[in-house]
């Protein structure tokens, strides 16, 4: 049995045309059997059906499309912890979570706000705006989406689908694709 990561799952699909065709090297040895150096190396031809991979894909789970659009930021990013969030949700919704899922894609919209550098349009009319602004009230509208249930009278009393849930991880994790980092200040130079 070989597992087969997210990212892997995704070059697949995105790579694949018509039927998946893989081609594998394999090489076998003996573990601790010390100055043996293993068989030749193998090639194996693997073939699915375009149908099987579309149902095995299926059989995943609506919630692993989404999964497979969340970034994988290096740890030293610091967009890691968005991702981190966003990954979480995805698991809720793998178990239901539906609440909790939404609560983690806040969380995830909160910390996008505090780490990027969109700026705020403030008074000016809409046809002022320039991309940055309109990003920043993209970001807006989706965490007052998510928010809608802890925060606000009107939709106070509103329980989140599946649907809903997802719609706002997919959206979230895209725009998390395209943030701009804070500019941190230079320090000053020495006199």
């Amino acid at each position: 049995m070989y597992i087969v990561t997210n990212p892997q799952l995704l070059a697949l699909e995105q790579n694949r045309i018509g039927d998946l065709r893989l081609e594998l090297q394999i090489r076998g040895f003996l573990p601790g059997a010390s100055g043996f150096a293993g068989c030749p190396d193998v090639t194996a031809q693997l073939s699915v059906a375009e149908s099987r991979w579309r149902q095995q894909l299926e059989s995943l789970g609506r919630t692993a499309g989404a999964e497979m659009v969340i970034p994988f930021p290096d740890d030293r990013d610091p967009m890691r912890g968005i991702a981190d969030f966003l990954r979480e949700a995805q698991r809720q919704l793998g178990g239901n979570e539906i609440r909790a899922a939404m609560v983690h894609v806040r969380m995830a919209l909160e910390e996008i706000r505090q780490q990027t550098s969109w700026s705020w349009p403030g008074k000016k009319d809409k046809e002022q705006w320039t991309a940055d602004e309109r990003w920043a009230r993209i970001r807006a509208a989706l965490e007052d989406q998510a928010s809608g249930t802890v925060h606000l009278q009107g939709t106070r009393d509103h329980q989140y689908s599946r649907d809903e849930v997802e719609a706002l991880l997919a959206m979230t994790a895209a725009l998390l694709r395209i943030v701009p980092p804070k500019q941190t200040a230079a320090p000053p130079l020495p006199e």
